[in-house]
């Protein structure tokens, strides 16, 4: 494979280290190259394997690669203990889980995970399918939809990355600044969906890869939407950065003739495979490891607005209430044990989300807030909300659009009343009134899309990085010795530590390009801003 070597073998040490709470969590882990080799012999097909595995790793999912098992622990540690947490999604019940809770980053390896596991996992499959693209055009460009899908929740995560000569087949990759790597994300996606539009305007009811795809079954429109949404997503991503650049991709994204994502038809969730094993992790998380509950942040916004969703995303206790936990605690026993903290309503079979189309109409919202209409922004606002509620098949939406009296509300701790906030956490109501300001506007939109798009934590946190909403509770214990501000949260996850160990030279540069981007350059910390968090406000 062309993956460099140190990339590779950061990734093995770090699958090693960044143990979760399983117990034999080493043993659920194998080669991820000899995964690749595997999967391929399969049935000969390299391009309908190697995309396959690549859809499986945008975000952790469960697989058996021979006798190895992968998935929730990898999931747990990429997306739970750092998206979920960090927004607000979910909160810890494991007292051992201190390092990311609060906020002592490297008091244990799990943040090397997310970059190690992108490379093995992603971006091997991806160097498989890069070759192919004159014999399988369509194809590749399904699959660099997904390269940019996964990777971009990547550089949200540290900043720089190596990111434009993944091919080159380099010793030692170095890292890009990640302006870079968000123009190489918009270009890829242009080509991709040039490529995928003229086919599926020639052809639309021909499938790609049908037999391979758990996302969308080979559907092309549905591919060509969600890159359209994705798009869309990341030119709001970097408006603060560059807002030209960020009006000019939004546009892009808009004027596609397929258009975005609009109804539960085209929602994007890795799908349960009709056949074999399979575990949904945050089953797994909370109901057979027993880590965690669903977070104070989400629980306080949607008790403060009566939120019908509520049933559909959480557990009630007996009494019939949803209670969630405060990130920044010490978590002792009692939380363990108790009764009245609310699990995520799932089960073990569910699908994987990966985007809602609520997302789009929210993205929309915006957009026209920024650079179209008030009206328009209204009427976007509003379809999200209806799209999210038929999407989960809830009832009252209309009522829900027009509450003018209920907000967001505060947070009891009903194990430890000490790590409670009377205040409540915003004042803003779900009813959109025509004339309010813009940042008034923007928060309910970006709060309205916060709620829509759980259990998606990393988006939702990158989300409160980039505009401050909905406000998070901040942690009650900061560990992180002056390197994060508590009021203003974790901003990135500190480089690997095994890319330390191997790559020393590359990270060091990697530093520096950090340093040179951000808007407050402190190093390689949980402190330092991304090359795109650079609202002016917060």
């Amino acid at each position: 494979m062309k993956i460099a070597n140190s990339i590779r073998i950061a990734a093995l040490a770090g699958l090693l280290t960044s143990a979760a709470c399983t117990g034999d969590f080493m043993n659920k882990n194998t080669n991820p190259d000899q995964a690749t080799d595997e999967m391929l012999s399969w049935d000969n097909l390299s391009t309908g394997s190697a995309f396959s595995q690549m859809t499986k790793n945008v975000i952790p999912s469960f697989q058996l690669v021979g006798d190895e098992e992968y998935g929730s622990a990898n999931y747990q540690v990429i997306e739970d203990l750092a998206g979920n947490i960090f927004a607000g999604y979910t909160g810890v019940i494991n007292a051992s889980f201190t390092g990311n809770n609060l906020y002592n980053i490297t008091a244990k390896e799990w943040y090397n995970s997310m970059f190690n596991d992108a490379y093995t996992r992603v971006i091997s499959a991806w160097n498989q399918l890069d070759p192919q693209r004159e014999e399988f055009p369509e194809e590749v460009a399904m699959a660099d939809i997904v390269k940019v899908a996964a990777m971009h929740r990547v550089t949200d995560t540290y900043g720089p990355i190596p990111y434009l000569d993944l091919s080159s087949g380099s010793i030692n990759q170095s890292y890009d600044a990640q302006k870079d790597v968000y123009n190489r994300f918009f270009e890829e996606l242009d080509a991709a969906i040039a490529t995928l539009t003229t086919f599926y305007q020639g052809q639309p009811d021909t499938k790609k890869l049908e037999d391979y795809d758990n996302v969308f079954s080979g559907n092309v429109g549905n591919w060509i939407k969600f890159a359209n949404t994705l798009r869309l997503r990341l030119a709001l991503r970097v408006v603060y950065a560059d807002a030209a650049l960020a009006q000019a991709q939004a546009e892009a994204a808009l004027s596609n003739p397929v258009g975005l994502m609009t109804s539960a038809a085209d929602l994007a969730e890795l799908k349960k495979p009709a056949i074999g094993t399979w575990e949904y992790p945050l089953y797994m998380i909370q109901y057979s490891f027993d880590d965690s509950r669903i977070g104070a942040t989400i629980e306080a916004y949607m008790n403060g607005y009566g939120d019908p969703r509520r049933s559909k995303f959480f557990v009630a206790t007996a009494s019939g209430e949803y209670h969630g936990v405060r990130n920044g605690i010490n978590p002792t026993a009692a939380y363990a044990s108790s009764a009245e903290l609310s699990r995520v309503n799932c089960t073990n079979n569910d699908n994987l989300l990966w985007m809602t189309p609520a997302e789009a109409w929210f993205l929309r919202a915006e957009y026209e807030l920024r650079w179209g209409s008030e009206d328009n922004a209204r009427t976007y606002y509003e379809e999200g909300i209806r799209t999210s509620f038929s999407t989960l098949g809830v009832s009252g939406a209309e009522e829900y659009i027009a509450d003018e009296e209920s907000m967001p509300g505060s947070y009891t701790d009903v194990v430890n009343g000490g790590n409670s906030q009377e205040s409540a956490l915003a004042s803003i109501p779900v009813c959109w009134k025509s004339g309010g300001d813009f940042e008034t506007h923007l928060e309910q939109i970006i709060t309205q899309k916060y709620i829509a798009m759980f259990p998606e934590g990393q988006e939702a946190w990158s989300e409160f990085r980039r505009t401050g909403y909905p406000r998070i509770l901040p942690v009650v214990v900061n560990n992180s010795g002056g390197k994060i501000d508590t009021q203003k949260q974790i901003r990135r996850l500190n480089f690997p530590s095994t890319e330390y160990s191997t790559n020393a030279q590359a990270v060091a540069a990697a530093t520096a390009t950090l340093n040179s981007e951000s808007s407050n350059p402190t190093g390689d910390n949980g402190g330092t801003n991304v090359w795109w968090d650079k609202n002016p406000r917060l």
